[in-house]
């Protein structure tokens, strides 16, 4: 291979912690781990800026911020759903209940994540023969756990790509196969999106199907640019280290100040030209596989698309068990798959953990009039329950054993290498 050839040859790195391992180099790796653990040098009153642990540390308050945020969110809905409800309009949820309903729910439960995960292998048994089902879907369980943390659903991917380093992939091969499996389902929701806003019929929500429109191409195009444009990454980041630097240099006016700031521009500075370097050689080796991938099998896409499709359709259908369970028998079958599809395409790129609140508040507004509006909150909280908290639920728990695993594993080789 081309420019990517450095990396066909470079031994699996055991799985890190996930800012780590995307920042992680094989040739260096036992010195960092020894950097982790050392003390502040003399005289020094804190660690050096943008040091790893500080990294860990951000991306460990963001993730903990985003679940505040989806917590906050989502408990905010619901109140105002279930306050909402007209005093008397309370329906007998228990009473209604189809029972036998529940059996299909449950059936189709998994049937999503499942989907999802073959999407992960059949483009993981091109690029690395031999990876297990159990890891892809693994992989996808923990996508849905960091996504419910994350802004938008891409934010999910740091936690795909991290199991399936764990399970043997390389960090580039994981990224391309993590990549290929989100084009399959930008091109399922480009037909989503074009179809929903063709046949629309609620004209009160067209600009939002054309803002999510623009989101699309936007985060679509920022993708295929880095990919085919490496060089692109490299001048992002100068730019913003040059930003960064000026507004360090003009905050504040005091000599000693001044040159407590201007070393830390010069270290992020020189961070920033490191993780370029990185980001460019991840370009250059996802270039080489993505080539890989279409030369050795090229139909392999097209079922990616296909389990896209299923994995969309399979969560359309668990909204209409979901209706069915709660005993409302009012909208028919197509009319709820069609504004399912819709309501997928709307909500992915929410900037919200998890899409927490535009989710609930986007499904009020497009089923109603299908859903009595005492029902409404009730069929939300089943819907949101099915579709998202229980597999990102089981997500979190498989990637916090993971990284707790690593974590352990890190510890006890420094101690063995401190007792050398």
């Amino acid at each position: 291979m081309e420019e990517g050839a450095s990396f066909s040859n470079a031994q699996h790195e055991p799985a890190r912690p996930i800012i780590d391992m995307l920042l992680s180099n094989s040739e260096n790796k036992m010195q960092r781990d020894s950097r982790l653990y050392e003390a502040p040098a003399a005289g020094q009153s804190e660690p050096p800026a943008l040091s790893e642990n500080g990294i860990k540390e951000l991306g460990t308050y963001r993730l903990v911020c985003g679940g505040l945020i989806f917590i906050g969110l989502t408990i905010g809905i619901f109140w105002y759903q279930f306050s909402k409800i007209p005093a008397g309009s309370r329906p007998p949820i228990w009473n209604q209940l189809q029972w036998g309903y529940l059996f299909w729910l449950l059936l189709f439960l998994p049937l999503d994540t499942v989907a999802a995960g073959l999407r992960i292998w059949v483009i993981g048994r091109v690029l690395h023969p031999g990876v297990s089902f159990w890891t892809c879907l693994k992989a996808e369980w923990a996508n849905l756990g960091l996504a419910m943390l994350t802004p938008s659903q891409t934010g999910g991917g740091f936690g795909q790509i991290y199991m399936l380093s764990r399970g043997g992939m390389n960090l580039g091969t994981a990224l391309t196969v993590s990549l290929i499996s989100f084009m399959g389902s930008m091109v399922v929701l480009l037909f989503v999106g074009i179809r929903s806003i063709l046949t629309s019929k609620a004209e009160h929500l067209s600009a939002f199907f054309q803002g999510a429109f623009l989101i699309f191409f936007l985060v679509f195009g920022a993708v295929i640019f880095a990919v085919c444009w490496p060089g692109s990454v490299r001048w992002v980041v100068l730019r913003i280290s040059r930003a960064i630097g000026k507004a360090s240099q003009s905050s504040r006016s005091q000599d000693s100040y001044r040159s407590s700031q201007n070393t830390r521009s010069k270290r992020m500075s020189e961070y920033l030209h490191t993780l370029s370097d990185k980001l460019i050689d991840l370009c250059y080796h996802h270039q080489a596989n993505m080539r890989r991938f279409f030369k050795l099998n090229s139909a392999s896409f097209l079922w990616v698309c296909l389990l896209s499709l299923v994995f969309m359709f399979a969560r359309a259908i668990m909204a209409f068990l979901c209706l069915r369970f709660l005993g409302i028998q009012a909208a028919a079958p197509g009319n709820v798959l069609e504004t399912q599809l819709s309501l997928i395409f709307l909500i992915y790129f929410a900037p919200t953990p998890g899409s927490a609140g535009l989710a609930e508040g986007a499904s009020m507004l497009m089923m109603d009039g299908a859903i009595p509006a005492g029902s409404m909150a009730y069929y939300n909280l089943l819907w949101r329950c099915t579709t998202l908290y229980l597999p990102a639920i089981a997500g979190l728990l498989f990637l916090l054993w993971a990284i707790l695993q690593d974590a352990r594993s890190v510890v006890a080789r420094h101690n063995r290498n401190a007792a050398i």
